[in-house]
C-alpha cells in the first residue's frame, strides 16, 4: 500500500465515523441513459484502497458498537426536537401544539434496591422505622438505609429473591410491546369519549403523534418514555 492509498483508507475510515466493525463493499454503480440506452459506471470499488468500501455498520447498540450509537443518539435527538420546537422542515408553530411527556413503568414485582432523589439529595434506599415490617416471610431483611451511588451493583436487585415475581416480570418484558399497542389503541378511544363525539369524527379533527424510547429500569423491566402531540387534521380543514 503506498502513501496515498494509506490516506485513502484512512480518510475513508475516518468518514464512517470510526465504526467499530464497518461493512466492506465490493462492486460498482451503473448509470443507463434513459434516452439512448447506453451505460456507463458511475462509480466502482476498484478505485478504492484495497478496491473495497468501508461503510459505518450503523448499529444503535453501544455494547456492539459505540461510535455508530453515539451518531444514532445525535440524530435521534435533532429529529425529536424539531417536531417540539420546529426545524429540519417541521415549521417553529409546532411548539404550540398540546404536548405532553409520559413515563410508562410497570408495577412492582418486589421491592428492590433504588437510589431515589430529592431536591437533588440522595435519599436512604428503603428505611423502615417499624421493626415488624422489615422482614419478610422468608425472614429476610427489607430495609436498606444505604444512600446508593449510580454504579452500585445492588441497584435493582431484589430484597429477597424468595419474594420477587420473576415470572410476571418475564411475562411484562414479553408483553411490553402488545402493551403499547393497545395504549395507542385506546388513547384516542378516550380522548373522543371526553370531547363527547365519535372516533371518526375525532380522527377529522386532530391527530396523535408519538415518539417512545423503551428501556430497561436497573431492575431489569421494561419500560417507556413516550412524547405524545396533538396536531390538527391538516388535511381535513383544507
Amino acid at each position: 500500500m503506498t502513501e496515498t492509498d494509506f490516506r485513502d483508507w484512512e480518510r475513508q475510515l475516518s468518514s464512517a465515523n470510526a465504526c467499530s466493525h464497518p461493512i466492506r463493499l465490493r462492486g460498482r454503480i451503473t448509470a443507463i441513459d434513459l434516452a439512448t440506452g447506453e451505460s456507463a459506471t458511475a462509480y466502482t470499488t476498484d478505485t478504492e484502497p484495497g478496491r473495497v468500501l468501508h461503510v459505518a455498520c450503523g448499529n444503535r447498540r453501544e455494547s456492539a458498537c459505540p461510535a455508530c450509537s453515539v451518531t444514532y443518539k445525535r440524530d435521534a435527538r435533532q429529529l425529536v426536537r424539531s417536531g417540539l420546537v420546529g426545524g429540519k422542515g417541521i415549521p417553529e408553530t409546532v411548539a404550540e401544539h398540546p404536548c405532553i411527556f409520559a413515563t410508562f413503568t410497570a408495577p412492582s414485582f418486589g421491592p428492590v434496591h433504588a437510589r431515589r432523589e430529592r431536591n437533588g439529595k440522595v435519599l436512604p434506599c428503603r428505611p423502615r422505622r417499624d421493626a415488624r415490617k422489615r422482614v419478610c416471610p422468608h425472614g429476610r431483611d427489607i430495609s436498606c438505609p444505604v444512600r446508593h451511588h449510580e454504579d452500585d451493583s445492588r441497584l435493582g436487585r431484589p430484597m429477597c429473591p424468595d419474594c420477587y415475581d420473576y415470572e410476571s416480570a418475564v411475562v411484562f418484558n414479553a408483553c411490553a410491546g402488545d402493551l403499547w399497542r393497545r395504549f395507542t389503541t385506546y388513547l384516542p378511544r378516550q380522548l373522543a369519549r371526553m370531547m363527547g363525539v365519535t372516533q371518526k369524527e375525532l380522527r377529522s379533527l386532530v391527530r396523535l403523534r408519538f415518539v417512545k424510547v423503551a428501556e430497561y429500569q436497573a431492575r431489569g423491566v421494561v419500560h417507556f418514555h413516550a412524547i405524545i402531540r396533538l396536531d390538527a387534521n391538516r388535511r381535513q380543514h383544507r
